[in-house]
C-alpha cells in the first residue's frame, strides 16, 4: 500500500470515526437517555449531569483522533518517522490516559452516591481498559518512532 492510499484509508477512518461519534453523543445518547428517564424518574434528575459528563469525556477522543489526521498528513508527506509524529503520538497517550482518569473519577463519583450499578462498572472497566490499550500502544509507538527518527538522523549525517 502506498504511502498516499494509507494516508487516505486513515483520513478516511478518523473522518468517519468522528461522524460516528458526534451522532452518538448528540443524537443516540440524549435519547436514550430521555427514554431511560421516562421510565425510571426516580433517576432523571441524573440525565443532565450524565450528559455533560459524556460531552466532557468526548474532548479527549476528538484531539487523539485530530492528532490522527496530523499522523495521516505526515505519512502522505513522507514523513512517517519524524518528530512531529513521535510528539502526537505522545499527545494520543496523554489524552487515552486522561480518559481514564475521567473514568475512574465517574465511577468513583457513582460509587459515592451508591448508584454505580454492576453494567455501568463493566461499562466504565471496558473504556477504561481499551483506553489504557491505546495509550500503551501510542507509548510504544512514539518510541519506535523516535528510534527510527534517530537512525535516519545519523544516517543523513553519514551521506
Amino acid at each position: 500500500m502506498k504511502q498516499s492510499e494509507l494516508a487516505k484509508s486513515l483520513k478516511l477512518f478518523i473522518g468517519l470515526t468522528c461522524i460516528i461519534l458526534a451522532i452518538c453523543a448528540f443524537v443516540i445518547i440524549p435519547k436514550a437517555g430521555k427514554d431511560m428517564a421516562l421510565e425510571s424518574p426516580e433517576y432523571s434528575y441524573l440525565y443532565y449531569p450524565f450528559l455533560v459528563f459524556i460531552w466532557i469525556t468526548i474532548i479527549p477522543f476528538y484531539a487523539a483522533l485530530f492528532e490522527g489526521w496530523k499522523i495521516s498528513n505526515e505519512i502522505n508527506k513522507d514523513n512517517s518517522f519524524s518528530k512531529k509524529n513521535m510528539d502526537s503520538l505522545n499527545r494520543i497517550r496523554r489524552y487515552a490516559l486522561s480518559e481514564c482518569f475521567l473514568y475512574f473519577v465517574g465511577a468513583l463519583i457513582l460509587l459515592y452516591f451508591n448508584l454505580l450499578h454492576l453494567s455501568i462498572l463493566i461499562i466504565i472497566l471496558f473504556v477504561i481498559f481499551i483506553a489504557m490499550c491505546i495509550s500503551v500502544f501510542a507509548a510504544v509507538l512514539a518510541h519506535l518512532v523516535q528510534k527510527a527518527y534517530d537512525l535516519k538522523n545519523e544516517n543523513d549525517l553519514t551521506i
